[in-house]
Protein backbone atom coordinates (compact mmCIF):
# COMPACT_ATOMS: atom_id res chain seq x y z
CA UNK A 1 0.00 0.00 0.00
CA UNK A 2 3.16 2.25 0.19
CA UNK A 3 2.58 5.23 -2.56
CA UNK A 4 5.71 7.06 -2.35
CA UNK A 5 8.08 7.07 -4.82
CA UNK A 6 8.02 7.63 -9.06
CA UNK A 7 7.63 5.39 -11.55
CA UNK A 8 6.66 5.28 -15.39
CA UNK A 9 4.55 3.01 -17.00
CA UNK A 10 5.06 2.89 -20.84
CA UNK A 11 4.11 0.31 -23.54
CA UNK A 12 0.52 0.44 -22.85
CA UNK A 13 -3.02 1.73 -25.22
CA UNK A 14 -4.86 4.58 -23.15
CA UNK A 15 -8.60 4.60 -25.55
CA UNK A 16 -9.42 7.46 -23.24
CA UNK A 17 -6.57 9.27 -23.71
CA UNK A 18 -4.98 12.11 -26.76
CA UNK A 19 -3.98 9.80 -29.83
CA UNK A 20 0.06 9.25 -29.37
CA UNK A 21 0.16 8.98 -25.53
CA UNK A 22 2.70 7.09 -24.21
CA UNK A 23 2.98 6.90 -21.01
CA UNK A 24 1.99 7.99 -17.47
CA UNK A 25 4.52 9.56 -15.65
CA UNK A 26 3.35 8.46 -11.63
CA UNK A 27 4.96 10.29 -8.38
CA UNK A 28 3.72 9.45 -4.86
CA UNK A 29 0.55 7.75 -6.04
CA UNK A 30 -0.87 10.77 -8.07
CA UNK A 31 -0.59 11.26 -11.77
CA UNK A 32 2.07 13.74 -12.48
CA UNK A 33 1.91 13.44 -16.07
CA UNK A 34 0.53 11.96 -19.60
CA UNK A 35 3.19 11.56 -21.98
CA UNK A 36 3.66 11.39 -25.33
CA UNK A 37 5.90 8.64 -26.45
CA UNK A 38 8.56 10.86 -27.42
CA UNK A 39 8.45 12.31 -23.61
CA UNK A 40 8.14 9.13 -22.41
CA UNK A 41 11.22 8.38 -23.95
CA UNK A 42 13.17 10.90 -22.94
CA UNK A 43 12.77 10.81 -19.27
CA UNK A 44 16.02 9.69 -17.54
CA UNK A 45 16.69 5.82 -17.57
CA UNK A 46 17.13 5.73 -14.10
CA UNK A 47 13.38 6.13 -13.54
CA UNK A 48 11.51 2.88 -12.88
CA UNK A 49 9.20 1.78 -15.75
CA UNK A 50 6.65 -0.83 -15.77
CA UNK A 51 6.17 -2.20 -19.32
CA UNK A 52 2.39 -2.56 -19.93
CA UNK A 53 2.72 -4.62 -22.99
CA UNK A 54 0.21 -3.53 -24.94
CA UNK A 55 -2.27 -3.70 -22.47
CA UNK A 56 -5.46 -1.23 -22.79
CA UNK A 57 -5.15 1.22 -20.09
CA UNK A 58 -8.51 2.56 -18.87
CA UNK A 59 -9.63 4.69 -15.18
CA UNK A 60 -9.98 2.59 -12.36
CA UNK A 61 -13.98 0.98 -12.09
CA UNK A 62 -15.78 2.72 -8.97
CA UNK A 63 -18.76 0.09 -7.80
CA UNK A 64 -20.64 2.88 -6.72
CA UNK A 65 -22.77 0.35 -4.71
CA UNK A 66 -21.89 -3.66 -3.11
CA UNK A 67 -21.59 -5.58 0.08
CA UNK A 68 -18.18 -6.28 -0.48
CA UNK A 69 -17.51 -7.91 2.93
CA UNK A 70 -20.76 -10.29 2.45
CA UNK A 71 -19.12 -11.05 -0.91
CA UNK A 72 -15.86 -12.13 1.52
CA UNK A 73 -18.38 -13.68 4.04
CA UNK A 74 -19.95 -15.17 0.72
CA UNK A 75 -16.28 -17.32 0.34
CA UNK A 76 -16.95 -18.83 3.62
CA UNK A 77 -20.53 -20.11 3.49
CA UNK A 78 -22.55 -22.65 1.61
CA UNK A 79 -22.89 -21.46 -2.00
CA UNK A 80 -26.32 -22.07 -2.90
CA UNK A 81 -26.14 -19.98 -6.12
CA UNK A 82 -27.37 -21.56 -9.29
CA UNK A 83 -29.32 -24.46 -7.41
CA UNK A 84 -32.04 -25.85 -10.00
CA UNK A 85 -34.24 -27.58 -7.14
CA UNK A 86 -35.21 -27.71 -3.43
CA UNK A 87 -33.99 -31.32 -3.13
CA UNK A 88 -30.21 -29.66 -4.96
CA UNK A 89 -30.34 -26.84 -2.35
CA UNK A 90 -30.66 -29.37 0.68
CA UNK A 91 -27.63 -31.85 -0.73
CA UNK A 92 -25.24 -28.57 -0.89
CA UNK A 93 -26.15 -27.93 2.70
CA UNK A 94 -25.66 -31.66 3.94
CA UNK A 95 -22.60 -32.10 1.79
CA UNK A 96 -21.14 -28.44 3.49
CA UNK A 97 -22.27 -29.85 6.78
CA UNK A 98 -20.41 -33.15 6.02
CA UNK A 99 -17.27 -31.84 4.77
CA UNK A 100 -17.31 -28.85 7.71
CA UNK A 101 -17.96 -31.39 10.47
CA UNK A 102 -19.41 -28.84 12.35
CA UNK A 103 -21.11 -29.30 15.72
CA UNK A 104 -24.79 -30.56 16.01
CA UNK A 105 -26.42 -26.80 17.05
CA UNK A 106 -24.05 -24.73 15.59
CA UNK A 107 -25.90 -22.57 13.24
CA UNK A 108 -24.50 -22.10 9.45
CA UNK A 109 -25.19 -19.64 6.65
CA UNK A 110 -25.79 -20.01 3.26
CA UNK A 111 -26.50 -17.59 0.69
CA UNK A 112 -27.59 -17.28 -3.39
CA UNK A 113 -30.82 -19.76 -4.01
CA UNK A 114 -33.33 -18.21 -6.38
CA UNK A 115 -36.51 -19.94 -7.20
CA UNK A 116 -36.95 -18.74 -10.47
CA UNK A 117 -34.20 -20.94 -11.49
CA UNK A 118 -36.18 -23.85 -10.30
CA UNK A 119 -36.18 -26.58 -13.05
CA UNK A 120 -40.64 -27.37 -12.87
CA UNK A 121 -42.01 -25.62 -10.11
CA UNK A 122 -41.16 -21.52 -8.98
CA UNK A 123 -42.60 -22.12 -5.63
CA UNK A 124 -40.28 -20.94 -2.65
CA UNK A 125 -38.61 -23.82 -0.75
CA UNK A 126 -39.65 -24.21 2.40
CA UNK A 127 -38.03 -25.51 5.96
CA UNK A 128 -39.50 -29.24 5.01
CA UNK A 129 -37.20 -29.70 1.54
CA UNK A 130 -34.10 -28.99 4.60
CA UNK A 131 -35.10 -31.06 7.44
CA UNK A 132 -34.78 -34.72 6.30
CA UNK A 133 -31.22 -34.08 5.22
CA UNK A 134 -30.17 -31.15 7.94
CA UNK A 135 -32.16 -31.85 11.02
CA UNK A 136 -29.54 -31.05 13.68
CA UNK A 137 -27.72 -27.29 12.79
CA UNK A 138 -29.89 -24.18 12.26
CA UNK A 139 -29.38 -23.24 8.49
CA UNK A 140 -30.00 -19.98 8.02
CA UNK A 141 -30.56 -19.40 3.82
CA UNK A 142 -30.52 -16.22 1.91
CA UNK A 143 -31.77 -15.49 -1.46
CA UNK A 144 -29.82 -14.31 -3.92
CA UNK A 145 -31.46 -10.91 -3.20
CA UNK A 146 -31.15 -11.19 0.82
CA UNK A 147 -34.06 -10.40 1.13
CA UNK A 148 -35.73 -13.38 1.96
CA UNK A 149 -33.90 -16.35 4.36
CA UNK A 150 -35.20 -19.70 4.05
CA UNK A 151 -34.69 -21.68 7.84
CA UNK A 152 -34.91 -25.20 8.64
CA UNK A 153 -37.13 -26.08 11.74
CA UNK A 154 -33.79 -26.25 13.81
CA UNK A 155 -33.05 -22.59 13.33
CA UNK A 156 -37.06 -21.52 13.87
CA UNK A 157 -36.78 -23.70 17.23
CA UNK A 158 -33.61 -22.31 18.69
CA UNK A 159 -35.22 -18.71 17.91
CA UNK A 160 -38.34 -19.31 19.32
CA UNK A 161 -40.52 -18.63 16.62
CA UNK A 162 -43.85 -20.30 16.22
CA UNK A 163 -46.84 -19.72 14.57
CA UNK A 164 -47.29 -16.93 17.59
CA UNK A 165 -44.99 -14.70 17.15
CA UNK A 166 -45.74 -11.45 15.25
CA UNK A 167 -44.45 -10.12 12.40
CA UNK A 168 -41.79 -7.51 13.33
CA UNK A 169 -42.54 -4.10 11.69
CA UNK A 170 -40.99 -4.14 8.17
CA UNK A 171 -40.69 -7.88 8.33
CA UNK A 172 -42.99 -10.98 7.57
CA UNK A 173 -43.14 -14.39 8.53
CA UNK A 174 -44.81 -16.58 6.19
CA UNK A 175 -46.59 -19.64 7.25
CA UNK A 176 -47.81 -23.30 5.90
CA UNK A 177 -51.45 -24.53 5.46
CA UNK A 178 -51.20 -25.73 9.07
CA UNK A 179 -50.41 -22.16 10.54
CA UNK A 180 -47.04 -22.80 11.67
CA UNK A 181 -43.69 -21.05 10.40
CA UNK A 182 -43.20 -22.67 6.88
CA UNK A 183 -39.01 -21.24 7.13
CA UNK A 184 -39.23 -18.10 5.40
CA UNK A 185 -38.78 -15.17 6.79
CA UNK A 186 -39.17 -11.45 4.64
CA UNK A 187 -36.79 -8.68 5.16
CA UNK A 188 -36.97 -7.67 8.58
CA UNK A 189 -37.93 -11.03 10.33
CA UNK A 190 -34.20 -12.20 9.55
CA UNK A 191 -32.94 -10.41 11.98
CA UNK A 192 -35.61 -13.04 14.41
CA UNK A 193 -32.58 -15.06 13.61
CA UNK A 194 -29.61 -13.45 12.72
CA UNK A 195 -28.17 -14.04 15.91
CA UNK A 196 -28.32 -17.89 15.82
CA UNK A 197 -24.75 -17.56 13.74
CA UNK A 198 -21.64 -17.38 15.96
CA UNK A 199 -19.86 -13.91 16.67
CA UNK A 200 -17.68 -12.80 14.17
CA UNK A 201 -14.46 -11.72 15.69
CA UNK A 202 -12.33 -9.28 14.70
CA UNK A 203 -9.41 -11.38 13.73
CA UNK A 204 -12.63 -13.39 11.23
CA UNK A 205 -13.87 -10.17 9.96
CA UNK A 206 -10.56 -8.79 8.63
CA UNK A 207 -10.62 -12.49 6.52
CA UNK A 208 -13.17 -11.81 5.17
CA UNK A 209 -12.36 -8.36 4.59
CA UNK A 210 -9.09 -10.12 2.84
CA UNK A 211 -11.44 -11.98 0.96
CA UNK A 212 -13.71 -9.60 -0.55
CA UNK A 213 -10.91 -7.18 -1.32
CA UNK A 214 -8.68 -9.65 -3.08
CA UNK A 215 -11.61 -10.70 -5.28
CA UNK A 216 -12.54 -7.17 -6.00
CA UNK A 217 -9.69 -6.23 -7.40
CA UNK A 218 -8.84 -9.30 -9.33
CA UNK A 219 -11.93 -8.04 -11.47
CA UNK A 220 -10.43 -4.48 -11.62
CA UNK A 221 -11.96 -2.15 -9.43
CA UNK A 222 -10.01 0.08 -7.91
CA UNK A 223 -12.47 1.62 -5.59
CA UNK A 224 -15.91 0.24 -3.86
CA UNK A 225 -18.73 2.18 -2.11
CA UNK A 226 -19.37 -0.43 0.02
CA UNK A 227 -22.82 -1.40 2.07
CA UNK A 228 -21.07 -3.32 5.10
CA UNK A 229 -21.55 -0.95 8.25
CA UNK A 230 -24.39 -2.37 9.64
CA UNK A 231 -26.50 -1.36 12.63
CA UNK A 232 -25.69 -5.15 14.19
CA UNK A 233 -21.81 -5.26 14.15
CA UNK A 234 -20.06 -2.12 12.95
CA UNK A 235 -18.04 -1.84 15.85
CA UNK A 236 -16.42 -5.07 14.67
CA UNK A 237 -16.41 -4.23 11.16
CA UNK A 238 -14.40 -1.02 11.51
CA UNK A 239 -11.87 -2.40 13.79
CA UNK A 240 -11.29 -5.44 11.41
CA UNK A 241 -11.03 -2.54 8.34
CA UNK A 242 -8.36 -0.44 10.87
CA UNK A 243 -6.36 -3.50 11.22
CA UNK A 244 -5.98 -4.08 7.54
CA UNK A 245 -5.10 -0.84 6.95
CA UNK A 246 -2.65 -0.80 9.59
CA UNK A 247 -0.85 -3.91 8.41
CA UNK A 248 -0.80 -2.47 4.69
CA UNK A 249 -3.47 -4.48 3.58
CA UNK A 250 -6.11 -2.59 1.47
CA UNK A 251 -5.57 -2.95 -2.31
CA UNK A 252 -8.75 -1.20 -3.20
CA UNK A 253 -10.10 2.16 -1.51
CA UNK A 254 -13.68 2.12 -0.09
CA UNK A 255 -15.62 4.33 0.92
CA UNK A 256 -18.75 2.88 3.36
CA UNK A 257 -22.20 3.32 3.19
CA UNK A 258 -23.68 2.91 6.77
CA UNK A 259 -27.40 1.05 7.23
CA UNK A 260 -27.75 2.34 10.69
CA UNK A 261 -31.70 2.18 11.51
CA UNK A 262 -31.71 4.04 13.90
CA UNK A 263 -31.24 7.82 15.02
CA UNK A 264 -29.17 6.34 18.66
CA UNK A 265 -26.91 4.08 16.40
CA UNK A 266 -26.12 6.58 14.26
CA UNK A 267 -25.31 9.23 17.30
CA UNK A 268 -23.44 6.14 18.51
CA UNK A 269 -21.55 5.98 15.49
CA UNK A 270 -20.46 9.53 15.23
CA UNK A 271 -19.54 9.09 19.27
CA UNK A 272 -17.12 6.47 18.39
CA UNK A 273 -15.17 9.15 16.17
CA UNK A 274 -16.51 7.78 12.63
CA UNK A 275 -18.37 10.60 11.72
CA UNK A 276 -19.21 11.55 7.87
CA UNK A 277 -15.63 11.95 6.11
CA UNK A 278 -13.48 10.26 9.24
CA UNK A 279 -11.35 7.17 8.12
CA UNK A 280 -7.77 6.02 7.13
CA UNK A 281 -5.65 6.75 3.94
CA UNK A 282 -7.96 4.48 1.67
CA UNK A 283 -11.28 4.27 3.48
CA UNK A 284 -13.73 6.65 4.77
CA UNK A 285 -16.89 6.74 6.37
CA UNK A 286 -19.45 7.93 3.25
CA UNK A 287 -23.50 8.16 3.37
CA UNK A 288 -26.17 6.73 5.59
CA UNK A 289 -28.46 3.52 3.82
CA UNK A 290 -32.17 3.44 4.12
CA UNK A 291 -33.68 0.05 2.83
CA UNK A 292 -37.42 1.75 2.15
CA UNK A 293 -38.01 -1.49 0.31
CA UNK A 294 -37.08 -4.99 -0.62
CA UNK A 295 -36.52 -6.82 -3.78
CA UNK A 296 -38.49 -7.59 -6.75
CA UNK A 297 -37.74 -11.33 -6.96
CA UNK A 298 -39.21 -12.01 -3.78
CA UNK A 299 -42.00 -10.13 -4.40
CA UNK A 300 -41.21 -7.83 -1.49
CA UNK A 301 -40.50 -4.68 -3.68
CA UNK A 302 -42.89 -1.59 -2.16
CA UNK A 303 -45.35 -0.84 -5.13
CA UNK A 304 -47.65 1.31 -5.69
CA UNK A 305 -50.02 -1.18 -7.10
CA UNK A 306 -50.96 -5.05 -6.44
CA UNK A 307 -48.45 -7.50 -7.93
CA UNK A 308 -49.64 -8.59 -11.31
CA UNK A 309 -48.59 -11.80 -10.33
CA UNK A 310 -49.98 -11.77 -6.79
CA UNK A 311 -53.17 -10.10 -6.28
CA UNK A 312 -53.58 -8.60 -2.59
CA UNK A 313 -49.37 -8.52 -2.32
CA UNK A 314 -47.39 -4.64 -2.78
CA UNK A 315 -44.68 -5.85 -0.95
CA UNK A 316 -42.87 -4.52 2.31
CA UNK A 317 -42.77 -1.27 3.75
CA UNK A 318 -39.21 -1.67 5.76
CA UNK A 319 -39.27 1.37 7.16
CA UNK A 320 -42.26 4.35 8.50
CA UNK A 321 -42.13 7.61 6.64
CA UNK A 322 -41.61 9.09 9.93
CA UNK A 323 -38.67 7.21 11.08
CA UNK A 324 -37.04 7.47 7.52
CA UNK A 325 -37.03 11.27 7.47
CA UNK A 326 -36.03 11.42 11.32
CA UNK A 327 -32.61 9.42 10.31
CA UNK A 328 -32.60 11.59 6.97
CA UNK A 329 -32.89 14.92 8.70
CA UNK A 330 -30.36 14.12 11.55
CA UNK A 331 -27.79 12.75 8.77
CA UNK A 332 -28.28 15.86 6.23
CA UNK A 333 -28.69 18.72 9.30
CA UNK A 334 -24.83 16.46 10.33
CA UNK A 335 -23.49 17.34 6.75
CA UNK A 336 -23.80 13.17 5.81
CA UNK A 337 -25.16 12.15 2.61
CA UNK A 338 -28.12 10.39 2.60
CA UNK A 339 -28.98 7.22 0.23
CA UNK A 340 -32.10 5.02 -0.49
CA UNK A 341 -32.63 1.73 -1.56
CA UNK A 342 -35.64 1.63 -2.99
CA UNK A 343 -36.63 -0.79 -6.03
CA UNK A 344 -40.59 -0.60 -5.98
CA UNK A 345 -42.09 3.07 -7.41
CA UNK A 346 -44.07 3.00 -3.73
CA UNK A 347 -40.49 3.25 -2.21
CA UNK A 348 -39.53 6.03 -5.21
CA UNK A 349 -42.07 7.93 -4.51
CA UNK A 350 -40.85 7.72 -0.34
CA UNK A 351 -37.39 8.58 -1.17
CA UNK A 352 -38.73 11.51 -3.65
CA UNK A 353 -40.77 13.05 -0.71
CA UNK A 354 -38.18 12.86 1.52
CA UNK A 355 -35.38 14.53 -0.89
CA UNK A 356 -37.94 17.04 -1.50
CA UNK A 357 -38.55 17.49 2.35
CA UNK A 358 -34.61 17.99 3.08
CA UNK A 359 -34.58 20.02 -0.34
CA UNK A 360 -37.02 23.05 0.70
CA UNK A 361 -34.80 23.62 3.69
CA UNK A 362 -31.81 25.01 1.29
CA UNK A 363 -31.15 28.73 0.52
CA UNK A 364 -33.42 29.74 -2.34
CA UNK A 365 -31.01 30.36 -4.37
CA UNK A 366 -28.46 27.76 -3.88
CA UNK A 367 -28.65 24.11 -5.24
CA UNK A 368 -31.17 21.57 -3.93
CA UNK A 369 -28.73 18.96 -3.11
CA UNK A 370 -25.71 19.94 -2.33
CA UNK A 371 -24.73 16.61 -0.24
CA UNK A 372 -25.69 14.63 -3.39
CA UNK A 373 -28.49 12.50 -1.76
CA UNK A 374 -29.02 9.82 -3.87
CA UNK A 375 -31.42 6.64 -4.81
CA UNK A 376 -29.93 2.94 -5.22
CA UNK A 377 -31.88 0.85 -7.56
CA UNK A 378 -34.37 2.83 -9.34
CA UNK A 379 -35.78 -0.09 -11.09
CA UNK A 380 -39.71 0.14 -11.00
CA UNK A 381 -40.40 3.42 -11.69
CA UNK A 382 -42.48 6.07 -13.93
CA UNK A 383 -41.07 8.95 -16.51
CA UNK A 384 -42.53 11.55 -14.01
CA UNK A 385 -40.50 9.94 -11.17
CA UNK A 386 -36.89 10.74 -12.74
CA UNK A 387 -38.32 13.80 -13.93
CA UNK A 388 -38.34 14.52 -9.94
CA UNK A 389 -34.90 12.98 -9.19
CA UNK A 390 -33.44 14.79 -11.86
CA UNK A 391 -35.18 18.54 -10.52
CA UNK A 392 -33.60 17.50 -7.31
CA UNK A 393 -30.07 16.74 -8.60
CA UNK A 394 -30.03 13.49 -7.41
CA UNK A 395 -28.05 10.77 -7.76
CA UNK A 396 -28.95 7.12 -9.24
CA UNK A 397 -26.80 4.48 -8.22
CA UNK A 398 -28.12 1.71 -10.53
CA UNK A 399 -27.05 -1.98 -11.62
CA UNK A 400 -27.62 -3.01 -15.45
CA UNK A 401 -27.06 -6.21 -14.65
CA UNK A 402 -30.23 -7.00 -12.78
CA UNK A 403 -31.41 -6.93 -16.41
CA UNK A 404 -30.00 -10.58 -16.92
CA UNK A 405 -32.30 -12.00 -14.47
CA UNK A 406 -35.06 -9.09 -14.00
CA UNK A 407 -36.10 -9.29 -17.59
CA UNK A 408 -37.47 -12.45 -17.08
CA UNK A 409 -39.66 -11.72 -14.09
CA UNK A 410 -40.84 -7.52 -14.42
CA UNK A 411 -43.73 -7.84 -16.83
CA UNK A 412 -45.11 -10.85 -14.90
CA UNK A 413 -44.51 -9.07 -11.40
CA UNK A 414 -45.61 -5.35 -12.45
CA UNK A 415 -47.40 -5.87 -15.74
CA UNK A 416 -46.98 -4.47 -19.32
CA UNK A 417 -47.71 -0.87 -19.01
CA UNK A 418 -45.32 -0.35 -15.48
CA UNK A 419 -42.70 -2.62 -16.37
CA UNK A 420 -42.20 -0.68 -20.30
CA UNK A 421 -40.69 2.43 -17.90
CA UNK A 422 -38.64 0.33 -15.54
CA UNK A 423 -35.06 0.03 -15.63
CA UNK A 424 -35.11 2.91 -17.73
CA UNK A 425 -31.16 3.70 -16.65
CA UNK A 426 -30.42 4.96 -20.67
CA UNK A 427 -33.54 7.59 -20.31
CA UNK A 428 -31.69 8.98 -16.85
CA UNK A 429 -28.19 9.52 -18.40
CA UNK A 430 -29.80 11.56 -21.36
CA UNK A 431 -31.74 13.46 -18.86
CA UNK A 432 -28.55 14.22 -17.47
CA UNK A 433 -28.88 12.53 -14.30
CA UNK A 434 -25.95 11.77 -12.26
CA UNK A 435 -25.89 8.54 -12.94
CA UNK A 436 -23.48 5.55 -11.24
CA UNK A 437 -23.06 2.07 -11.87
CA UNK A 438 -22.82 -0.50 -9.55
CA UNK A 439 -23.54 -4.40 -8.80
CA UNK A 440 -24.99 -5.07 -5.57
CA UNK A 441 -22.14 -7.47 -5.22
CA UNK A 442 -23.16 -11.09 -3.93
CA UNK A 443 -26.74 -10.19 -5.52
CA UNK A 444 -24.61 -9.97 -8.66
CA UNK A 445 -21.17 -10.74 -9.60
CA UNK A 446 -19.38 -7.77 -9.15
CA UNK A 447 -17.43 -8.33 -12.52
CA UNK A 448 -17.54 -4.87 -13.95
CA UNK A 449 -17.11 -6.01 -17.54
CA UNK A 450 -20.47 -7.99 -17.47
CA UNK A 451 -22.25 -5.48 -15.87
CA UNK A 452 -20.74 -3.00 -18.95
CA UNK A 453 -22.44 -5.31 -21.77
CA UNK A 454 -25.78 -5.37 -20.09
CA UNK A 455 -25.44 -1.36 -19.98
CA UNK A 456 -24.87 -1.19 -23.67
CA UNK A 457 -27.17 -3.94 -25.24
CA UNK A 458 -29.61 -4.57 -22.65
CA UNK A 459 -28.95 -8.79 -23.57
CA UNK A 460 -28.95 -11.35 -21.44
CA UNK A 461 -25.38 -12.36 -20.02
CA UNK A 462 -25.90 -15.71 -22.37
CA UNK A 463 -27.46 -13.98 -24.98
CA UNK A 464 -30.54 -14.04 -26.59
CA UNK A 465 -33.32 -10.68 -27.55
CA UNK A 466 -32.66 -7.32 -25.87
CA UNK A 467 -35.13 -6.49 -23.25
CA UNK A 468 -36.20 -2.37 -23.69
CA UNK A 469 -32.76 -2.02 -26.41
CA UNK A 470 -33.91 1.94 -26.62
CA UNK A 471 -32.95 2.50 -23.22
CA UNK A 472 -29.11 0.61 -23.73
CA UNK A 473 -26.44 3.50 -23.20
CA UNK A 474 -23.06 4.00 -25.51
CA UNK A 475 -19.96 2.09 -24.60
CA UNK A 476 -18.23 5.82 -23.47
CA UNK A 477 -21.59 6.53 -21.81
CA UNK A 478 -21.03 3.33 -19.87
CA UNK A 479 -17.64 3.89 -18.92
CA UNK A 480 -18.22 7.18 -17.77
CA UNK A 481 -20.97 5.88 -15.32
CA UNK A 482 -19.30 3.63 -13.88
CA UNK A 483 -15.54 6.07 -13.25
CA UNK A 484 -16.78 9.27 -13.28
CA UNK A 485 -20.00 8.95 -12.38
CA UNK A 486 -19.45 6.93 -9.55
CA UNK A 487 -16.84 9.64 -8.47
CA UNK A 488 -19.11 11.87 -8.63
CA UNK A 489 -21.48 10.12 -5.70
CA UNK A 490 -18.89 10.06 -3.45
CA UNK A 491 -17.48 13.66 -4.23
CA UNK A 492 -14.03 12.51 -5.37
CA UNK A 493 -14.23 13.78 -9.26
CA UNK A 494 -11.65 16.10 -8.98
CA UNK A 495 -9.72 12.81 -8.07
CA UNK A 496 -10.96 9.97 -9.54
CA UNK A 497 -12.72 8.79 -12.80
CA UNK A 498 -9.66 10.00 -15.23
CA UNK A 499 -6.58 9.45 -15.95
CA UNK A 500 -5.01 13.10 -15.42
CA UNK A 501 -2.34 15.20 -13.74
CA UNK A 502 -3.42 15.47 -9.96
CA UNK A 503 -5.50 12.60 -10.51
CA UNK A 504 -5.24 9.17 -7.84
CA UNK A 505 -2.81 6.56 -10.35
CA UNK A 506 -5.69 4.44 -10.35
CA UNK A 507 -6.21 2.14 -13.41
CA UNK A 508 -7.38 -1.20 -15.02
CA UNK A 509 -5.63 -3.09 -17.70
CA UNK A 510 -7.21 -5.16 -19.72
CA UNK A 511 -6.12 -7.43 -22.59
CA UNK A 512 -8.50 -5.66 -25.15
CA UNK A 513 -10.29 -2.41 -25.56
CA UNK A 514 -13.82 -3.03 -24.31
CA UNK A 515 -14.82 0.62 -26.21
CA UNK A 516 -14.00 -1.56 -29.66
CA UNK A 517 -14.25 -5.25 -29.51
CA UNK A 518 -17.42 -7.21 -30.67
CA UNK A 519 -20.15 -6.34 -28.25
CA UNK A 520 -20.62 -10.23 -27.42
CA UNK A 521 -16.80 -10.13 -26.37
CA UNK A 522 -16.86 -7.01 -24.13
CA UNK A 523 -17.50 -10.38 -20.29
CA UNK A 524 -15.07 -12.31 -21.87
CA UNK A 525 -12.45 -9.44 -21.47
CA UNK A 526 -9.00 -10.27 -19.35
CA UNK A 527 -8.33 -8.56 -16.39
CA UNK A 528 -4.29 -8.04 -16.72
CA UNK A 529 -3.56 -5.55 -13.90
CA UNK A 530 -5.25 -3.69 -11.31
CA UNK A 531 -3.20 -0.28 -10.50
CA UNK A 532 -4.30 1.49 -7.10
CA UNK A 533 -2.05 4.74 -6.09
CA UNK A 534 0.65 3.38 -8.59
CA UNK A 535 1.04 0.26 -7.24
CA UNK A 536 -0.01 -3.15 -7.99
CA UNK A 537 -3.24 -4.36 -6.25
CA UNK A 538 -3.69 -7.20 -9.03
CA UNK A 539 -1.54 -8.89 -11.27
CA UNK A 540 -3.15 -11.60 -13.70
CA UNK A 541 -0.78 -15.03 -13.54
CA UNK A 542 2.30 -15.40 -15.24
CA UNK A 543 1.20 -11.19 -17.00
CA UNK A 544 4.27 -8.31 -16.43
CA UNK A 545 7.22 -10.97 -15.21
CA UNK A 546 9.77 -9.93 -17.04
Amino acid sequence: MQEKGEILFVNGRFPTLPAGTGGVWVRDGRVRAVLSRRDADALPAALPRVDLQGGVVLPGFNDSHLHLLDVGRGLDAIDLFGVRSPAELARRCADFLQSRRLPAGRAVYGNGWNQDLFEGSHALPTRADLDTLCPDHPLLLDRVCGHIMLCNTAALRAAGITRNTPDPPGGGIDHGPDGEPNGLLRDNAVELVRWLLPPETIDDCAEHWRAGLAHAAAHGLTSAQTCDVRSRDWPTVLAALEKLEAEGDLPVRLTLQCAIDTRAELQALWDAGYRPGAGGRRWKIGPLKLFLDGSLGARTAWLRRDYADAPGCRGLRCITLPAAMALASMADSAGMQVIAHAIGDAAMEEILAILQALAVRRPQDGPPNPLRHGVVHCQVTTPDQWDRLAALEAGALVQPIFLDYDHTIVTARCGPELAGTSYAFGDAVRRGIHVSYGTDAPVESLDPLRNLYCAVTRRPLAGGDPWQPEQAVSRSQALACYTQGSAWQEFAEQEKGRLAPGYLADFTVLDRDPLTVPEEDIPRLRVLATVVGGQFAYRAPGWGKG
